[in-house]
C-alpha cells in the first residue's frame, strides 16, 4: 500500500506517513522491546494523532511471536487478525504489566502434553536430570514435570501442576499482589529472573540461566526462596516447549547473609571495641573515660543486635519464633530505637529526626517491633549521604499506631519491584539484602501489621508500619 493507512482512517491524522508494513514493522519492533505494560484491547500507534490531538489506537495481532510483551500505552487484542483504527480510549485496566496473560485451554494442555510425552528421547532425557524440572508451553504453563518432581510432589502432583505457570506452584506472591493475569503479568514479573529466563529462552530458541528470588506465601520456606533457574528451548515433534529446571540455592544465599554478618559487620564492630580497650589502658581523666566507657556500651549493643537480629530471622523464617506480647507505651519504643541508632557508625554526619510520638498504649512485641522499625532505620542511614537526615515518627489512626520512617532519597522503579525479596540489595557485598525482607515478615506474620512503603521526588522514601492497637492475632 503507497498511502498512509493512518490517513485512511483519520483525515485529520498528523505525524508522518505510514504505509501497512511499516506500521506492523514498527509495532512488532515496540512489542519486542519489553519495556512496559500490555494488556486491554487498543494500542496507540507510535508517532501518530488527530490534528486535535487524539491518540489513534489499532489492534493488530502477531500470530508469530505470541510472547513478545509491549511497551508503555500500547496495547494489544490478541483476537483481531487484521489493522484496524478507531478513536477511543486506553482500557483503564490492563491484563498484564509484563508478559502476556493468554492463558491454553484444558484440551491445547493435553494436546501440547501428549506431543512431548511421544517422543521417548526428549522424555528419558528430561527423566535424566537431577534438579526439578517443568515442561512449559509457550504460554509459560506446566505441560509435563520430571521424575525428580514426581518424587518431591507425589505420583499424583503432576496432574494438579497441569495448566498452571511456575510463580503459582511455589506461591509467589507477586502472583497474589499485582498481577491480573496470574504468573508473569504483575509489576514485579518484570524483573523476575524465572520469567526472564523462559522469555529468552523463548526468543533465542535457545538456553538462558538466570537467578530467581520469590516472596511465597509459604510456611514451609519463611516467606522467601531463591532459585537457579535453566530455561531451554526444546523443539518436539513440531511443538515449541520450554524446559525449566529449578534449583533451590536458599541455603547458600543464609550463608552468604551469616558470612557478611560475621565477617564484615560484627568483625567491624569488634575492632573498634578493641581499639576503645587499649586507648583506655592510658591514663585518661574522669570525663573522658565516661566517654569511652558510654561508646564501649554501645559498641557491644549494637553487636548483641546485629547477632539477635539474625537469630530471630532464622527462627521467623523457619516458624518458629515466639511473639511474647505486652502492653508497651509508643512513645518508649521510639527513644529506643531512636537511642540505638544514635552512636551508630552510620549515623556520623547525618541526623535522626523525629516528632513527639503519641501518649498512646500499644499490644506488641516490643523487641520484634525495635528490629522492625531499627532494620528501617539503618536503611534509611545507608541510603543518603552525610548531611541529609531520616526521621521516626509514629501517629495513632483509628485503631491503630502507624510508625513512619522517611529518608530524602528516592528507590528507582527496578529497585522499588525488588525490595522486599531477601538477598536483593543495592549496597555492594555479597549477602547484603535482607533488612527490608526481615522487617516485612516479622510485621506481617508476627505482629499481624503491614508494611508498605512509597517514593517520588516530593516526598521522598516513606515506610510506614500499621499495628492494630489490640495486637497481633493469637492462635
Amino acid at each position: 500500500m503507497l498511502g498512509c493507512v493512518v490517513c485512511e482512517a483519520f483525515p485529520g491524522h498528523r505525524g508522518p506517513h505510514r504505509s501497512g508494513r511499516e506500521l506492523s514493522t514498527l509495532l512488532f519492533a515496540a512489542k519486542r522491546r519489553r519495556t512496559g505494560p500490555a494488556g486491554g484491547s487498543w494500542f496507540a500507534l507510535p508517532g501518530s494523532a488527530t490534528r486535535s490531538g487524539e491518540p489513534i489506537l489499532a489492534s493488530l495481532q502477531f500470530t508469530d511471536l505470541p510472547e513478545a510483551r509491549l511497551v508503555e500505552g500500547i496495547w494489544l487484542r490478541p483476537d483481531r487478525g487484521s489493522l484496524a483504527s478507531e478513536r477511543s480510549s486506553l482500557p483503564p485496566t490492563p491484563t498484564t504489566y509484563s508478559a502476556p496473560a493468554e492463558r491454553a485451554s484444558e484440551e491445547e494442555i493435553e494436546a501440547a502434553r501428549k506431543v512431548f510425552l511421544s517422543d521417548p528421547l526428549a522424555m528419558a532425557l528430561l527423566d535424566a536430570l537431577p534438579d526439578m524440572a517443568l515442561v512449559l508451553n509457550v504460554q509459560r504453563q506446566i505441560v509435563a514435570v520430571n521424575q525428580a518432581v514426581r518424587e518431591v510432589l507425589g505420583p499424583d502432583a503432576e496432574g494438579q501442576l497441569l495448566g498452571l505457570r511456575p510463580g503459582e506452584v511455589v506461591g509467589c506472591m507477586a502472583t497474589m499482589d499485582d498481577a491480573p493475569g496470574g504468573c508473569g503479568t504483575g509489576r514485579q514479573c518484570l524483573e523476575c529472573g524465572a520469567l526472564n529466563a523462559i522469555l529468552g529462552s523463548l526468543e533465542s530458541r535457545g538456553t538462558v540461566s538466570h537467578e530467581c528470588r520469590l516472596r511465597t506465601c509459604r510456611e514451609a520456606d519463611g516467606g522467601a526462596l531463591e532459585l537457579e533457574v535453566l530455561a531451554t528451548f526444546a523443539g518436539v515433534q513440531g511443538g515449541d516447549f520450554v524446559v525449566l529446571c529449578l534449583r533451590d540455592i536458599s541455603a547458600e544465599k543464609r550463608r552468604q547473609v551469616l558470612e557478611q554478618v560475621f565477617f564484615h559487620d560484627v568483625l567491624n564492630t569488634a575492632m573498634e571495641i578493641f581499639a576503645l580497650a587499649r586507648l583506655m589502658r592510658n591514663g585518661l581523666d574522669g570525663d573522658q573515660r565516661r566517654l569511652y566507657e558510654n561508646d564501649l556500651e554501645h559498641l557491644s549493643r549494637q553487636i548483641m543486635e546485629e547477632l539477635a537480629t539474625h537469630r530471630d530471622l532464622l527462627s521467623a523464617e523457619r516458624g518458629e519464633l515466639s511473639v511474647a506480647a505486652s502492653e508497651v507505651p509508643v512513645s518508649a519504643v521510639v527513644e529506643e530505637v531512636l537511642a540505638m541508632y544514635r552512636h551508630h557508625v552510620l549515623a556520623e554526619g547525618r541526623e535522626l529526626r523525629h516528632e513527639a510520638p503519641p501518649k498512646t498504649v500499644l499490644r506488641t512485641d516490643p523487641t520484634l517491633l525495635r528490629r522492625v522499625l531499627g532494620n528501617l532505620v539503618k536503611n534509611g542511614l545507608e541510603a543518603v549521604p552525610a548531611g541529609s537526615a531520616v526521621s521516626l515518627c509514629a501517629e495513632e489512626q483509628d485503631s491503630q499506631v502507624v510508625f513512619s520512617v522517611q529518608n530524602p532519597g528516592v528507590i528507582a522503579e527496578t529497585v522499588q519491584r525488588q525490595i522486599f525479596q531477601r538477598s536483593f540489595s543495592t549496597k555492594e557485598g555479597r549477602g547484603r539484602g535482607i533488612g527490608t525482607h526481615s522487617a516485612k515478615l516479622l510485621t506481617e506474620r508476627y505482629l499481624g501489621g503491614r508494611l508498605e512503603f512509597r517514593s517520588s521526588e516530593a516526598e521522598g522514601t516513606v515506610f510506614t508500619v500499621a499495628l492494630p492497637l489490640a495486637g497481633p492475632p493469637t492462635g
